[in-house]
């Protein structure tokens, strides 16, 4: 007969096994939670390589975005004794415009993320680099990258007036006025424009102004109702509120260029030495929607003609979305210049 002392100890050496066992995988389960975190995990990165004819396509693919022709490349043979996996060797040279490392920017960009090896060896500092590419252990591609300053593109000049500033967001506005491009503001003649001037000239801004047959301030109204002595103290406040310029638009619903009445206003402003020009003398767009922008301006090949200036007048909101794009303009050769000079080349001043 088994005593009831064994069963006591019997029981009690299972409940400490079981215990046991039971704190040992509650261990190994933290520990492995723990060990997780400092153990490095393999991520399979697996891509395929490139072929020599898709390394050409590419390279080809900035030369494009910068709208160079057949003329600025031309087939060499490499300098050394290369792989016979090299089909692509080239010599490129770009105009005054397009630096040799902001070329390689755009190169570096379209072979982001791809199975292959790059390699820029600069020769002369900005001037010349020696560009090998390399896929699958292999090189396939050798290009000289050389700039020729004395190659000018003349693909034209462009200048921007931006309308209605005031629907940007003072946030936006803020970004604007802190970008180096050039461009001006159409403002209107009334007290909160005139009050934004230095803000525009302390961003080494431009800004013209735009005469209106209204105002919601009476110094600067011109009308024909008004004598000429009270037009001519109109002219003077004009002249001092919005300095720096020797011309201004006019609105094109504005008789003032037109009106006989007006005759007299527009000798006055003749004879500071102060020209008037239609709004309408220029590439006016300023009711212009962003996607409409976009289609029939940053969407041609054609925006200039060779040697061409325009000054573009369109909406600031409009502007400041497109930007991005419009900064890609200069890939073309086209150059940003300030409204002013825009205005003085399209009409000699």
């Amino acid at each position: 007969m088994i005593s009831q002392n064994f069963f006591n100890v019997k029981t009690g050496w299972f409940r400490i096994f079981f215990i046991s066992c039971f704190g040992l995988a509650v261990f190994l389960l933290l520990a492995n939670i723990v060990l997780s975190f400092f153990t490095p995990k393999q991520i399979s990165t697996e891509t395929s390589a490139l072929s020599a004819v898709e390394i050409n396509q590419l390279f080809r693919k900035s030369i494009s975005e910068y709208y160079l022709d057949e003329r600025y490349l031309r087939q060499i043979k490499a300098p050394k004794k290369k792989e016979d996996s090299l089909l692509f060797s080239y010599r490129l040279i770009l105009p005054h415009d397009i630096p040799v490392p902001v070329f390689l920017s755009s190169i570096f960009g379209n072979f982001y993320e791809r199975d292959v090896a790059i390699s820029s060896v600069e020769i002369v500092l900005n001037k010349k680099s020696l560009l090998e590419i390399s896929s699958g252990s292999k090189e396939k591609f050798y290009a000289e990258i050389i700039q020729d300053t004395s190659i000018h593109r003349n693909a034209g000049w462009l200048a921007f007036a931006l309308t209605n500033y005031e629907n940007l967001s003072h946030e936006n506005l803020k970004k604007l006025l802190e970008m180096p491009e050039s461009f001006a503001f159409l403002l209107h003649p009334k007290k909160e424009s005139s009050e934004f001037v230095k803000t525009i000239l302390d961003a080494r801004k431009e800004y013209i102004l735009e005469l209106t047959e209204t105002s919601p301030n009476s110094e600067f109204m011109l009308a024909e109702k008004f004598p000429f002595e009270r037009n001519k103290l109109a002219i003077n406040s004009l002249l001092k509120y919005y300095p720096r310029n020797s011309f201004f638009f006019v609105h094109p619903s504005s008789a003032l260029l037109s009106a006989q009445a007006f005759d007299k206003v527009r000798k006055e402003f003749a004879k500071r030495k102060y020209k008037l020009f239609s709004s309408n003398a220029f590439l006016n767009v300023g009711e212009i929607k962003e996607d409409e922008f976009a289609q029939r301006f940053l969407g041609s090949a054609n925006i200039l003609g060779e040697g061409e200036t325009k000054l573009l007048i369109l909406p600031a909101a409009v502007f400041y979305a497109s930007l991005e794009k419009i900064i890609n303009l200069k890939k073309r050769g086209i150059r940003f210049i300030p409204a002013s000079t825009a205005v003085v080349k399209l009409k000699g001043l």
